[in-house]
């Protein structure tokens, strides 16, 4: 079950297609089967992911809230829309995925 709100699944979408295009120009480069094979590729992939994360994850987060007035009672409420996965928001998943992209290559 994956759980998220509002653009946060895009941290596992963005992940699967840089990795999906990392195999597809490692084994288009280096012959069909490189992708699997090799110690790089897949940390590569989730770092250049890690890096699109943080970016996507810092312009959808950052905006600024609005406020909005009840009428009734006259109290001010603050709207600020939240994108996040599993309740971390989505711009630290960059760092998560950069910080599992350095283990890979280290641990292979």
């Amino acid at each position: 079950m994956i759980i998220w709100k509002g653009w946060g699944i895009l941290a596992v979408i963005i992940a699967i297609v840089c990795s999906v295009v990392m195999q597809l120009a490692c084994d288009a480069v280096f012959g069909a089967g490189y992708y699997k094979s090799s110690s790089w590729a897949m940390p590569l992939a989730l770092l250049l992911a890690s890096g699109l994360i943080f970016f996507v994850g810092q312009k959808l987060n950052g905006k600024a809230a609005r406020v909005v007035i009840d009428k009734e009672t006259g109290e001010e409420y603050l709207l600020k829309s939240t994108h996040s996965l599993f309740w971390i928001p989505l711009q630290y998943w960059g760092v998560v995925t950069a910080v599992l992209a350095v283990w890979m290559y280290v641990a292979a």
